[in-house]
């Protein structure tokens, strides 16, 4: 048995309280988890029942962390349970709170993709393997990362052969000073890196050739 001691307002936890079990050992819950478990003060409360408390602080704390996260920016399911990890929260609890983050749609792996294309095409264009390189980066799995980047393409009212064609006029004309030879070796390689195919790229510098010609 273990006897509650007090309840007061968690410190510089808004919503929170503190409940303080024989005197020393304390639970953090949101209030409305207080009034769900009809906790009062002076109580005595059987081990049973304690364990079920300390569960539910526990998974309370776990989609604080999660929330707080995900509030600064979208992150993809891998970045919270990453960040869940790094707090030494795991296991069923850190799957429970993924889950339901997902069922109240704050992590949305196929919306975060999209939202992190739309930003690169808007800011810094590339093409679809260096976006899909970069989400993996992130742990958003090749399909979800794929159907994100179709529905940013199909936002932003681009496809890859424009996105290339913009990328590769942008940087032609700061090489324009550049032996001819040396600048497309240079441009193909930037291109590259940036994830466009490299025939695509080929047959860019060639038709441009040509047409310079």
């Amino acid at each position: 048995m273990a006897k509650i001691t007090g309840i007061s307002a968690a410190k510089r936890r808004s919503g929170w309280v503190e409940i303080e079990l024989d005197g020393a050992s304390s639970v953090l819950l949101p209030r409305d988890r207080l009034f769900a478990h009809a906790l009062r003060e002076g109580e005595e409360i059987a081990e049973r029942r304690l364990e079920e408390l300390r569960e539910a602080a526990e998974r309370a704390e776990a989609m604080r962390i999660a929330l707080s996260y995900l509030s600064a920016r979208p992150r993809s399911r891998q970045e919270v349970a990453r960040k869940l990890r790094e707090k030494e929260v795991g296991g069923a609890v850190g799957e429970t709170t993924l889950v339901r983050c997902e069922e109240l749609g704050y992590l949305d792996d196929v919306a975060f993709a999209a939202a992190f294309a739309r930003d690169r095409i808007r800011l810094r264009p590339c093409g679809v393997r260096r976006l899909q390189s970069d989400l993996r980066g992130k742990g958003v799995l090749e399909g979800d990362a794929l159907a994100g980047i179709e529905q940013a393409m199909r936002d932003e009212k681009v496809t890859e052969p424009e996105l290339l064609e913009r990328v590769a006029e942008r940087r032609a004309r700061s090489l324009r000073a550049v032996d001819p030879e040396v600048a497309n070796r240079r441009l193909f390689a930037f291109l590259t890196r940036r994830g466009f195919d490299a025939t695509e790229v080929r047959r860019w510098i060639e038709s441009e050739k040509g047409d310079s010609e």
